[in-house]
């Protein structure tokens, strides 16, 4: 069984908001002194792909990434963790890129990848938290699309799914090739990869597959969010006062406190 992660390298989302920084332009986040990791959804589903492969004692694992240079780091990191190859998607060739037209530049090399039973993708992204890529890859592929999932056993020559709900916990069964969108859960906490695979990550290839070898034109493949554009992103600023209320008697506190709140409107 052949199957292929598609990772996103973003900002660290556990950095204090004190470190938080926007770009001179404000229209993204600045590096800073943040850290890039690969978005924890994405971690989760190379984990259940790592685990059904090492059930069935076979099978490939495919890392894919559409990101910038930095992001050949995010497929390291999942080669040290045990996937068979990685690829790199340059972003650089996609700008102005929308959620539609990232899956049609994954579905592109994926089809290059072909035969491939099972594609993953994290339920959202950890920066933007979108959640529409992996529905949007499915219908590129033509295939069916499994949402929330957290653990995958495969039954002969189907799969069972165990997947979230708003109601609990319900088993889908099916069988591949299809599209799976995979949530963080105590099963499939992202393994810490040995001293050694880090050292064999490193040694390994990964290919960059540009607009031109995947057969795409960028002005083609935009979806139709590409027309929208950021208004403004920006740290809100907290402001704290303290008031101290006075008065004679509990019944004047009472009264001057609300006052107060009726001259903030509170009340």
């Amino acid at each position: 069984m052949h199957s292929v992660v598609c990772l996103k390298q973003i900002l660290d989302p556990e950095v204090p908001p004190s470190d938080f920084r926007l770009d001179p332009a404000g229209w993204e986040a600045a590096p800073g002194s943040a850290g890039l990791v690969i978005s924890i959804f994405d971690e989760n589903a190379l984990e259940v792909a790592l685990q059904l492969r090492e059930r069935e004692e076979q099978g490939k694992i495919t890392a894919l990434s559409l990101g910038a240079p930095t992001a050949v780091d995010a497929l390291r990191k999942a080669l040290s963790m045990r996937a068979d190859g990685a690829i790199l998607i340059p972003e650089e060739d996609f700008p102005g890129i929308d959620a539609q037209g990232v899956a049609r530049v994954l579905a592109a090399a994926i089809r290059r990848l072909e035969p491939v039973d099972l594609v993953f993708c994290g339920r959202e992204a950890g920066d933007w938290q979108g959640g529409l890529v992996g529905g949007f890859l499915a219908a590129e592929l033509d295939r069916p699309c499994v949402s929330f999932v957290a653990g995958i056993e495969q039954d002969g020559e189907k799969l069972r799914l165990r997947r979230q709900t708003e109601d609990g916990w319900e088993v889908v069964e099916c069988a591949p090739p299809l599209v799976v969108t995979v949530t963080n859960d105590d099963t499939n906490v992202p393994r810490i990869p040995k001293v050694k695979d880090n050292m064999l990550a490193f040694r390994k290839q990964v290919p960059s597959w540009t607009a031109e070898a995947l057969g795409l034109e960028p002005a083609l493949i935009q979806g139709a969010n590409a027309e929208l554009e950021v208004e403004k992103l920006y740290i809100p600023v907290i402001g704290r006062e303290c008031r101290i209320i006075t008065g004679d008697s509990v019944q004047e506190k009472v009264e001057a406190f609300v006052n107060q709140l009726a001259a903030l409107r509170v009340i």
